[in-house]
């Protein structure tokens, strides 16, 4: 397996990519294997009831050929549910997506939701720009029948972006707002009102039960109104008569009329109110235990939860804490969500989780709330280090532990599929668990954290969460000065920065990594700044100020005893001379080919055995060019390096073509175009001029 050290004793494995090469030897070789059709709206409500005159309206919509909808309506009206009991009951042959815009952190990001949305059709490393995700975005829905969910917009310019172009697929948008702009983009809009009576008793009746409602018809018409008909205050009603005989329903009522009289939290907003009186009552009637797991909760940066989590948090044994979710479920203050590995999972309903918070910061002391964040920074970084030392070997070796009292925890996954899974399952509150741990003052915990998810980064590639998560790791280590932590953060965050294009960024992180490890006498993170700070001004245009940090790596690794850091400078300074030396590149590239199968890197070597056999081709010798392009194009094959295959490709269309074999440049342009449509289309609509001038 091939390494290279990114600072200190750290070293990792995986994928780097620039914004125009993979360079620094870091790769991830993928085995290809199917992925299941994506399936993420949420489950349907257990009791979801009425709505039929609602689901009609948007089946005539469709029918009529609409392929956005907008479904508004004040909070607690039901217009998720609606969604995703309307989407269930049609058939999208490539999958259903999900999100919710209305992020711990904010609104999610566009560039954000469609990189998770392209990973989940397979691929692995979709590009940072917004303008080129949308494009991906469309090239991959464009013949594909696909419903989308977007839970939570408050403007037009959050969805565009977001729409599929397949015109088989369907897009319903959730918004307090009416999103009337949208109508430009063919939106139908459909306001949402609150259950009919009849409807509101119906639902209080299927968690209750129908003789009860039926025998208290007068109360439950009562208690239906007092909850404004309002899908979630009932069901709170409606749960907490199911999970009390003896209570009757004239009582229930009463309960929520006084207590609604007295609560002026809200007083512009009824439906709200409503919605925290019924909450208090559900809450007063919990057993101690399963208040404070509920308090527990609303004080976590993060929305879903399961037993080992709910277990660390709130220090029970995972049987109780997994008890006390149920009763929460039960109670309708938690919704279920599909299990994931197996593992049944839950999250805190909005309107429950500020007034968990509420609750927390009124009665527990302040030493017992700290304790509920400290634990679950711990919990995640024990098992986010896990996933780390499975996936990239050795990364951790720099940190010290800085676990309170490290969990004993029980790891969630047996394999790299698994480790990878739990880690995007924690993708989503990565940044508010971040600066939770920020404002605590536990800087060490925050890089720590950061480099946890190096694997995440390495082989996903979000961007955003790349570049957000590691300058808040590099304050944080600063702030530490912890300066072997300093420079990982420096060297991991300008790989993702220059990934995403970032070039400007990158080359200031690399230069302040390059004058941190200078300083501190560390040559192999000196030679990987200078590496990095080569290749960044090559991708940017400028290749004769990318030769002399090159040069520089390169003597420093000789000094050092480091011979595939040598090569991979090496390669780097090879493509610089194609432009106007491709002999010398030729040298330079079997130069460093020798090296890396030296040092048993076949990635590394058939990268440059492919550079060596375009480098060749410039020189006039076509057919041991293609030849040699050829075998390094199986290898890349091999080894999953999409990447390079199209480039080897293209190359290998550019040779064919230049030798009037224009039958075989086409071939192997329509394939290296195929492989370019699902990472960076503009790439892909290059290749097809070029096929077209054939």
């Amino acid at each position: 397996m091939s390494v290279n050290q990114i600072g200190g004793e750290a070293r990792l494995t995986g994928l780097t990519v620039q914004a125009d090469r993979i360079y620094g030897g870091v790769h991830h070789h993928a085995p290809t294997v199917p992925l299941p059709l994506p399936r993420q709206l949420p489950p349907s409500a257990r009791h979801f009831t009425g709505r039929e005159e609602d689901r009609l309206v948007l089946d005539d919509a469709r029918a009529a050929g609409a392929r956005l909808l907008v479904i508004s309506g004040i909070g607690g009206v039901g217009k998720s549910a609606l969604a995703v009991r309307w989407i269930s009951e049609s058939t999208y042959g490539d999958g259903q997506l999900h999100v919710d815009l209305s992020g711990l952190e904010g609104p999610i990001s566009s560039e954000a939701v469609l990189g998770r949305w392209l990973r989940a059709f397979g691929i692995d490393r979709p590009p940072a720009d917004l303008a080129e995700l949308t494009g991906l975005w469309r090239s991959v829905t464009a013949t594909r029948s696909v419903a989308v969910l977007i839970d939570g917009a408050t403007d037009a310019g959050q969805v565009r972006p977001l729409l599929p172009a397949g015109e088989d697929s369907v897009t319903v948008v959730t918004s307090r707002n009416a999103l009337r702009d949208l109508v430009v983009d063919g939106a139908v809009l459909h306001p949402l009102r609150p259950l009919t009576q009849p409807a509101a008793v119906q639902l209080l009746a299927r968690l209750a039960g129908p003789e009860r409602i039926t025998a208290a018809s007068r109360d439950a018409a009562h208690l239906a109104d007092r909850c404004f008909r309002l899908p979630l205050p009932l069901l709170l009603a409606g749960a907490r008569l199911a999970a009390r005989p003896q209570h009757s329903v004239a009582a229930v009522t009463d309960a929520l009329a006084h207590h609604g009289l007295l609560d002026d939290t809200y007083p512009e907003d009824p439906a709200r109110m409503i919605t925290n009186t019924a909450l208090d009552g559900t809450y007063r009637e919990l057993e101690e235990e399963a208040r404070r797991v509920y308090r527990c909760l609303g004080l976590l940066p993060t929305s879903d939860v399961d037993p080992d989590l709910a277990a660390a948090v709130c220090g029970l044994p995972r049987g109780r804490a997994e008890w006390e979710l149920e009763v929460l479920a039960e109670e309708q203050l938690l919704e279920p969500l599909s299990e994931h590995g197996g593992r049944v999972r839950y999250r805190l309903i909005p309107a429950a989780r500020d007034h968990a918070r509420q609750l927390a910061m009124r009665h527990d002391p302040e030493p017992d709330r700290v304790l509920v964040l400290r634990r679950l920074c711990d919990w995640v970084l024990a098992i986010s280090t896990q996933a780390q030392v499975r996936l990239t070997t050795a990364q951790a070796t720099l940190r010290q532990s800085t676990l309170t009292e490290p969990p004993a925890v029980q790891v969630p996954f047996a394999d790299d599929a698994g480790a990878l899974a739990w880690l995007e399952s924690h993708e989503g509150s990565l940044l508010a668990l971040l600066r939770a741990a920020e404002a605590a003052g536990w800087d060490e915990v925050v890089w720590e954290l950061v480099d946890s998810f190096w694997p995440w980064f390495l082989r996903r590639h979000p961007y955003e969460l790349w570049a957000a998560a590691h300058e808040i790791g590099l304050a944080a280590a600063r702030r530490a000065r912890n300066e072997p932590a300093v420079r990982q953060m420096l060297l991991s965050g300008a790989i993702g920065l220059n990934a995403a294009g970032r070039a400007k960024d990158a080359i200031r992180w690399y230069g302040e990594a390059c004058d941190a490890a200078r300083d501190a006498g560390d040559l192999r993170d000196e030679g990987q700044a200078l590496l990095g700070l080569g290749a960044c001004h090559h991708d940017a245009g400028m290749p004769e100020q990318a030769r002399p940090f090159l040069t520089r790596a390169i003597a420093l690794w000789r000094s050092c005893g480091y011979p595939r850091g040598v090569a991979l400078a090496n390669i780097v300074l090879g493509e610089i001379d194609l432009a106007d030396d491709p002999g010398r590149a030729v040298d330079v590239f079997a130069e460093a080919r020798a090296d890396l199968l030296e040092v048993d890197d076949p990635y590394d070597a058939a990268r440059a055995l492919t550079l060596q056999g375009h480098a060749r081709v410039l020189t006039g010798d076509a057919e041991t060019g293609i030849r040699e392009m050829s075998t390094g194009l199986a290898a890349l094959a091999d080894a999953g390096g999409t990447r390079w295959q199209a480039r080897a490709l293209e190359w290998l269309g550019d040779a064919h073509r230049n030798k009037s074999d224009a039958a075989a440049a086409r071939e192997y342009y329509q394939q290296a175009e195929q492989l370019y449509e699902v990472m960076r289309p503009a790439d892909a609509e290059r290749i097809r001029a070029l096929a077209a001038g054939l």
